[in-house]
């Protein structure tokens, strides 16, 4: 039996849809746009077939940053809902360290800890999955947001028992772009910690968006693009943003690391807004706009709940195989718990959520930030900064 995600079962449903067939494994309680994902808990369907290897050991391998919030948070918590509801074990293992030889280290105990699948995510994690892969043939492991590669990245190598889970960042990009604009904004930046890919399409789909919601609206947009070359929060940062700020930028998209903390410094003085990206960053303060998440706890319960449903293990469609998920799968979207956006109304964004997922909608997938002006946007005058 292949993997049942039912989010993904359900996505082709419209707005408002409430629940899926019992034979299809689970019940979503809400929309796919709407759905909170710390809030969000898989539960068996009435009927469903109950899942092998009871008790079983399922363990979480994380850098040194800890899991009380951000991306790790969110995991542990995915992890965690999935153990309790269906009757697994779940343990944590943390890098002692910040650097590739303890995040490697995490992840060998936690392979031999007896765990039968074993969860990591994010570019600490690759290069020490790609060295220990092979290392450990009996343990399963689950790579979100990152592929085994090398340290110099000349191979990307992923062994048969392992299973990766990319996110379309494009189309979170899309909807914090179009919202901004919808909301009424009309002079934006993007932020960016560096090229990397998937920042890129994050940028890249932030200004397919906000070209949406102005053709739409008869609005014209200017947008300025930085990539930072910097992950942290810095004075550096926050003074550059500051002077955006103060040249009348209204809104940043900051995507990478902790940069948008320092938006939220420069913006203290005036009455310029945050958009974040990842995981909800509402607690960062009132300067948050909104974030543009990548639903980790969601997308690890069903991925837990497909390998077990599959007999434990990956089958041939995911054995040393990449999937990437998107807004068909639930996989990513906008925070919603604490909605900041005050034109742009959740029921507005439940129709272009669910009119991407149709496909009446479409991003484009670019990773080069400035790709040879394929993306047409006639109502946003783009700056590159770099």
């Amino acid at each position: 039996m292949r993997k049942l995600i039912s989010l993904a079962l359900c996505a082709g449903l419209a707005a408002g849809l409430s629940a899926c067939s019992a034979e299809e494994g689970a019940e979503p309680e809400t929309s796919l746009a709407l759905q909170d994902d710390s809030s969000y808990v898989l539960t068996p369907a009435e009927g469903a077939e109950p899942l092998p290897d009871a008790g079983a050991v399922i363990a979480l391998a994380v850098n040194d940053d800890g899991v009380e919030t951000g991306v790790n948070a969110m995991l542990w918590q995915g992890v965690q809902a999935f153990c309790e509801n269906f009757g697994y074990t779940a343990q944590l293992y943390e890098a002692e360290g910040d650097d590739a030889q303890a995040n490697q280290d995490s992840l060998r105990r936690a392979a031999e800890s007896g765990a039968e699948l074993v969860v990591c995510a994010g570019a600490d994690m690759e290069v020490p999955l790609f060295e220990l892969q092979n290392n450990y043939p009996t343990v399963n492991y689950l790579m979100l947001d990152g592929e085994p590669h090398s340290d110099d990245y000349a191979s990307y190598t992923t062994a048969s028992n392992v299973h990766c889970v990319l996110f379309s960042e494009e189309q979170a990009g899309y909807l914090a772009g179009y919202a901004a604009v919808a909301d009424g904004y009309t002079s934006l930046g993007f932020l960016g910690a560096d090229m990397q890919p998937g920042i890129v399409r994050y940028g890249t789909g932030f200004l397919q968006g906000a070209q949406a919601a102005a053709e739409q609206n008869g609005m014209e947009v200017t947008l300025k693009i930085w990539y930072s070359g910097l992950y942290d929060a810095s004075d550096e940062i926050t003074a550059r943003m500051g002077g955006w700020y103060a040249e009348g930028t209204q809104v940043i998209f900051a995507v990478g690391g902790t940069l948008a903390q320092s938006c939220i410094d420069a913006v203290q003085d005036s009455s310029g807004r945050v958009i974040a990206a990842d995981w909800d960053q509402s607690a960062l303060g009132g300067q948050v706009l909104g974030s543009a998440v990548k639903r980790f706890s969601t997308v690890v319960q069903n991925q837990l709940y497909g390998f077990y449903a599959d007999g434990a293990g990956w089958n041939e469609d995911q054995s040393g195989q990449t999937e990437r998920v998107g807004v068909s799968a639930g996989g990513v979207g906008l925070a919603s718990a604490q909605w900041g956006f005050l034109e742009f109304a959740p029921e507005e964004y439940d129709d272009v959520y669910n009119r991407l997922v149709s496909g009446a909608l479409r991003v484009e997938r670019y990773s080069d930030p400035d790709p040879e002006g394929l993306i047409q946007a006639p109502n946003v005058t783009v700056d590159y900064q770099n």
